[in-house]
């Protein structure tokens, strides 16, 4: 009963959390990814030896530049409405709630683990899940789905924007966790 207990709670503590390493990411995005774009030349999605340009399992759902987390706003309205988002303003909200709310329930996830496994979060269990939800999420499930392109279509330079934005998460999520469980 007492590990159930400390599961759902590190579950609530881990979505309070997540906040904090969301605005990290958010951070990354506008402050760090642009000078890793203007350093960093790894020679462009030419350097892949394999074409993986699209490794959809299913119907690809991205239209040039869009998001992910902007497609999968957009088939979840149309799903819901009916009818595709009619303004920008809208396909971004939904683009935020899919992303917030995303990042919400993983850094609830990490909070829960982390309890179950008898541990307080620390930056060592932060990097590994930051590492996990950009390797097994983003570069792997999220193309498979069709929801962004494959990982070749993406230069070097952004896969390490990638996991560099979400290492910002963990390591903020893992962080406010830990000063959380100190404080509660």
């Amino acid at each position: 009963m007492n590990r159930k207990k400390n599961c759902w709670k590190g579950f609530v503590i881990g979505m309070g959390s997540s906040l904090a390493g969301l605005a990290a990411m958010r951070v990354y995005w506008q402050g760090v990814a642009p000078k890793v774009e203007e350093k960093v030349d790894l020679g462009g999605s030419d350097v892949y030896p394999v074409d993986l340009d699209d490794i959809s399992i299913v119907e690809e759902h991205y239209k040039g530049e869009e998001s992910a987390t902007a497609v999968l706003g957009g088939l979840i309205y149309r799903t819901i409405v009916g009818e595709e988002p009619q303004t920008e303003e809208t396909k971004e909200l939904l683009s935020y709630l899919v992303h917030w709310g995303y990042g919400i329930l993983q850094g609830g996830l990490y909070g829960a683990w982390q309890a179950n496994n008898g541990r307080s979060p620390d930056l060592k269990s932060g990097a590994t899940f930051a590492t996990g939800l950009w390797l097994l999420g983003d570069e792997l499930v999220v193309p498979l789905l069709g929801l962004q392109s494959g990982p070749t279509a993406v230069a070097p330079e952004g896969h390490i924007n990638r996991l560099g934005a979400h290492l910002a998460y963990g390591l903020a999520t893992a962080v406010t966790s830990r000063l959380l469980h100190k404080i509660l």
